[in-house]
């Protein structure tokens, strides 16, 4: 790979991170309840709350999803 390249890439994931570490704080406020949700997050709080409610939300392992992706 040429120097000019690894230098644009470098620089890329040097600004990627700065965004990350900038957002990464943003959800555990949330989660914490720091923060109120906003009114779209309250929404789809409250439409998962509810299919979980009827039974149509169902928790899948990890490993169990990326072993399926694996076969097809």
């Amino acid at each position: 790979m040429p120097a000019t390249m690894e230098k644009m890439l470098l620089e890329e994931i040097r600004a990627l991170r700065e965004v990350l570490e900038r957002i990464e704080p943003l959800p555990e406020e949330h989660l914490v309840g720091v923060e109120e949700p906003l009114p779209n997050e309250a929404r789809v709080i409250e439409e998962y709350e509810a299919e979980k409610k009827r039974g149509r939300v169902e928790l899948v392992k990890l490993e169990d999803v990326l072993r399926g992706s694996e076969t097809r």
